[in-house]
């Protein structure tokens, strides 16, 4: 008999998750409440459910007969499923427990600073708690705990700024709790590792910049510019974090901070990071880093053969506005003459301003690490985004 699965999410950075699914033969269906998201139209069967509510999810999987249940690139999705996950005991799941201290920037904070793991200072504020820094030193960021793509980030300068900022993550939070942090100077880099038995077995380290929202990461490239010495040690740190935890078999992706040879551990995730990012990895390493999330999450033989090595020299950029407005059509000038784009938005559909949309993803080739990393920091220079508005640069 075909086995089930049911992929919670259905937006396009899910689409290769889906068809790593498809590959193996499953029976598909597929939940989310926007029946214009692409994973519907390659789905056996769709859900129009809001999955955002656990207890409904829990009722579609009670009532489906799956075999699997697969998260998708965004933290509800993961939540939700790792709460349907522990009170019906799929496997190579973490209790719901372990995934609220991973995917809640304020109780990742308290666990870092419980265990000594190397991040930036902060302080927790829960529900309409006074604002209190305590020794923090300015600048300092001022977050929600379970936002994403930058939303509701302020940098603040000094304590007549807190009181707007600290509103404006509170807006931005559907749980109301807010970390404030020390802002740290360095670079910022993602690692993707994939775990099986608390060991970490296979690893990948990507480049990321911000450049268009603040603390919304658009570009990226691999491979990572980093040293061998800055990737042992984060290698290291997220090694312990995972025997710490007792993680379950699977992808945990990490955001850091380096500076010299120092390095601070921002967030962690167990799904699947957003925007296509597996594609940047997948394209300069020969992979396909989708169906290793797959791979462990059905319980199957993990084995990865780049094809690429050394890898490609690859930059990825996510095209969106600082600005409301209503595209006709882009254009670039990237100095690549391999230069691929996943399309978002059709001519002619506005788009709000950024963190809020994004209108396509593009991906280009460099013939040496020079090249990529000229233009990876710079990715938005070398756009030209033309609206009916009128052309933005």
């Amino acid at each position: 008999m075909t086995k089930r699965a049911l992929l919670v999410g259905s937006n396009f950075s899910a689409v290769p998750l889906l068809f790593a699914l498809k590959r193996r033969g499953l029976h598909i269906s597929v939940c989310g409440n926007r029946p214009d998201e692409p994973c519907h139209a390659h789905a056996d069967q769709s859900h129009l459910i809001d999955y955002s509510d656990p207890t409904v999810l829990l009722s579609l999987v009670e009532n489906g007969d799956f075999d699997f249940i697969v998260p998708t690139g965004n933290d509800v999705a993961y939540m939700s499923t790792t709460f349907v996950a522990e009170k019906l005991g799929f496997p190579r799941f973490d209790s719901m427990e372990t995934a609220t201290i991973i995917h809640t920037k304020q109780a990742f904070r308290s666990f870092t600073e419980q265990y000594d793991i190397p991040a930036p200072h902060s302080v927790r504020l829960h529900g309409d708690s006074p604002v209190e820094t305590g020794a923090l030193r300015y600048p300092l960021l001022v977050k929600p705990s379970d936002s994403f793509s930058g939303r509701g980030v302020t940098k603040v300068f000094d304590r007549t700024e807190l009181t707007d900022a600290v509103a404006d993550a509170r807006r931005n939070s559907r749980a109301a709790e807010i970390v404030i942090e020390e802002f740290v100077e360095g670079s910022l880099h993602s690692h993707s590792a994939f775990i099986k038995d608390q060991e970490i077995i296979f690893d990948v380290f990507v480049d990321e910049y911000c450049t268009v929202y603040p603390y919304q990461v658009d570009s990226s490239n691999h491979p990572s510019r980093l040293s061998e010495t800055v990737r042992s040690k984060t290698r290291a740190i997220m090694a312990r974090v995972v025997k710490l935890l007792g993680l379950q078999d699977g992808l945990i992706h990490t955001q850091f901070l380096s500076n010299g040879d120092d390095v601070w551990i921002v967030e962690c995730m167990r799904r699947c990071p957003g925007d296509l990012y597996g594609s940047l990895v997948d394209q300069s390493l020969g992979i396909d880093y989708a169906d290793l999330v797959i791979t462990l999450l059905l319980g199957e033989e993990f084995s990865v053969n780049p094809r690429f090595n050394p890898p490609l020299f690859f930059g990825r950029h996510t095209i969106t506005s600082d600005t409301p407005s209503t595209p006709f059509s882009f254009s670039h000038s990237i100095p690549s003459s391999d230069v691929r784009i996943a399309q978002l938005k059709t001519t002619g559909k506005p788009m709000k301003s950024a963190p809020l949309d994004k209108l396509a993803i593009l991906y280009a080739r460099f013939e040496t690490q020079g090249e990529m990393l000229k233009v990876a920091p710079d990715f938005k220079t070398f756009i030209s985004l033309q609206t009916m508005q009128g052309d933005l640069a």
